[in-house]
Formats: structure tokens, C-alpha cells, sequence
């Protein structure tokens, strides 16, 4: 990962006006693809997933807390329009297309929350079959990758500023890890809301599965939930307390300025894995889904996109 992500950092130095960040992905991705890589490596690109979560956290000693409060009431309403949206296309969609229910629902949490963990989350919640998740699983990744490239070209030619734009990636993208990517490939000011905007969402991922988790147990179909707070902590994503507690310590000075900057340059170098491990672990062939899960998730993904964008056009431009 560290090998792939450096070579992302020396390609880019090549071509004007780019981010290390899409082609670090785009290495890895051609890696994993084109050639056969040895099974003892799958443990050490699965762990993107911690080196991610960690530079997260650490990116918040240089976010002061009034910073990651920015997005005050009106983000959150966005956030909570978003997945909502999310969630009840994916119903709808499901429905039209004849999808199982439960895999219409992990399709809407992974879209609406937060992509692969949301869904094996909700997995284990709502009872649902593994076959289930991986078709979820698969949908997102394919979108997640599609959006990486897209969205920065989209945003530049739109014209948007970085505040718009993070708000717009932190709203719609799936998962943290893709998310972070496509701000940072903005800019870092759009990769850093995209950041706190995302962190938003995932602190709902207990609250949206434990609601899943009722629904489901209402209608008869699934294990009733006894300790509902016990639940919501189970769910909730640790490394947002770390960030919470990076920039809580930031912003009371217990952090200095310069080691703020060092925890900072710490968590660059750790997104540097993350994102090389993004593309080592997109596998084309988990994709291959079928294509009703397909054209729902595609679905989901267009209209949570065009309404987030909607939504940060007239709300915050």
C-alpha cells in the first residue's frame, strides 16, 4: 500500500493541476486487477479500513471543535433528508425491480449511511442473508469507485466552490474512506467538510439500524432488540470519538499548533495507505451482481446525488 500510494504522490507530480488521490486509487485498482496477487497479502490490504479510521481521528487535531460544529442544524437536517431519501428510494426501487426486501434495504443504509460497514451492520440487524450483503456490498463498491472519478471532474466543471463541493461529496458518497478521497481530490478545504460531513452521517448509522432492526422485528420477521442502548453503542463508530476527542483537545489548547501539525501530517500519510488500499481491494469480478441490484443501486446513487446537490445549491451554495 505504502509503495502504491508513493507512486500515486510521484505520478501526480507529473500532471499539472491533479491530486495524488485518484491516482493512487487508480494504481491500485490496476494491480489488484490485472494481476494474480498472493493470498497473504488480503490481511494487509483489508487493513486500510483501521489506517483510514485512525487518520481520521487524527485529522481532528486540526479541525477546532467549532469547525466540526459548523455545519450546525441545517447540515444536520441535510444529512437526515439524505437518508431518508436514500432509504425510501431504495424501497420504491426494490419493490419496482423485485428485489428481496432486506437486500433493498442494506442497498438504501449503504447508500444513505455509511457504505460497506452500514451493510454489515444492518446485515447482522435485520437478519439478512450473506448473499444479501455481498450484492449490496459489490453495488456500493462498484458506484463508489465510479464517483471517485467522476465527482471532481463534475464539481470543477460545475464550477463549485470547496465548501459546496464537500458538502455535496460528505452527503453522498457511500463509504468514509471514498468520501475523504474524492474531497481530498478536490481540494484539501472540500476534503476536510467532506470529512466532518460524512463523520455526520456515520454517528447516525446506530440510530438507522436500530430502527431497521424494530421495523423488521414488528412485522414478525426478525429476533426482537432487548438492550436498545446497548445496541445504538454496538453501531456506533468509534473512530468518531477519537476525532471528536482530537479536536475537543485542539480546541482547548492542550494540543499546540505544532503538534497539531505533525498529527496532522500523520494522518496524510495514513490516507496515503487508505487510498491505496481502496484500490487494491476493488476486485471487478465482486462486481458482477447481477444486474438488478445493479440498476436499484444505480437508482439510489442518481437521485441521492441529484437531490444533495439540489439541496447544497440552495442551502449552501
Amino acid at each position: 500500500m505504502f509503495v502504491v500510494g508513493y507512486a500515486g504522490k510521484i505520478v501526480a507530480n507529473y500532471v499539472p493541476h491533479s491530486e495524488y488521490v485518484l491516482f493512487a486509487i487508480a494504481i491500485g485498482m490496476v494491480v489488484r486487477n490485472a494481476f494474480a496477487l498472493p493470498k497473504f497479502f488480503t490481511p494487509g490490504i483489508a487493513s486500510y479500513d483501521l489506517w483510514m479510521k485512525t487518520g481520521v481521528a487524527l485529522l481532528g487535531a486540526r479541525l477546532a471543535l467549532q469547525e466540526v460544529l459548523s455545519i450546525g442544524a441545517s447540515g444536520i437536517v441535510l444529512v437526515i433528508i439524505e437518508i431518508t431519501v436514500a432509504i425510501l428510494t431504495a424501497t420504491y426501487l426494490g419493490r419496482v425491480c423485485g428485489l428481496k426486501e432486506k437486500l433493498a434495504s442494506l442497498i438504501g443504509v449503504g447508500v444513505g449511511v455509511c457504505g460497506v460497514s452500514a451493510i454489515i451492520g444492518t446485515t447482522s440487524a435485520i437478519e439478512a442473508e450473506e448473499d444479501d450483503a455481498t450484492y449490496a456490498i459489490a453495488t456500493i463498491l462498484l458506484f463508489g469507485a465510479i464517483m471517485l472519478f467522476l465527482y471532481p471532474a463534475l464539481g470543477r466543471w460545475l464550477g463549485m466552490s470547496d465548501t459546496a463541493f464537500g458538502y455535496w461529496t460528505g452527503l453522498s458518497i457511500d463509504n468514509t474512506a471514498e468520501a475523504v478521497a474524492t474531497g481530498f481530490a478536490f481540494s484539501e478545504g472540500a476534503g476536510n467538510i467532506a470529512t466532518v460531513v460524512k463523520l455526520s452521517r456515520n454517528a447516525l448509522m446506530g440510530v438507522v439500524v436500530l430502527i431497521l432492526a424494530l421495523q423488521y422485528a414488528r412485522k414478525g420477521i426478525t429476533s426482537h432488540v432487548k438492550n436498545k442502548a446497548a445496541f445504538l453503542w454496538s453501531r456506533l463508530p468509534k473512530f468518531l470519538i477519537g476525532f471528536l476527542a482530537f479536536s475537543l483537545l485542539a480546541t482547548i489548547g492542550f494540543i499546540t499548533p505544532g503538534q497539531a501539525k505533525i498529527l496532522n501530517n500523520a494522518s496524510k500519510w495514513l490516507f496515503m495507505l487508505t487510498f491505496a488500499g481502496v484500490g487494491l481491494s476493488t476486485d471487478f469480478k465482486r462486481m458482477k451482481a447481477g444486474i438488478r441490484p445493479f440498476l436499484v443501486g444505480f437508482g439510489v446513487e442518481a437521485v441521492v446525488s441529484v437531490v444533495t446537490f439540489a439541496l447544497v445549491y440552495y442551502v449552501i451554495r
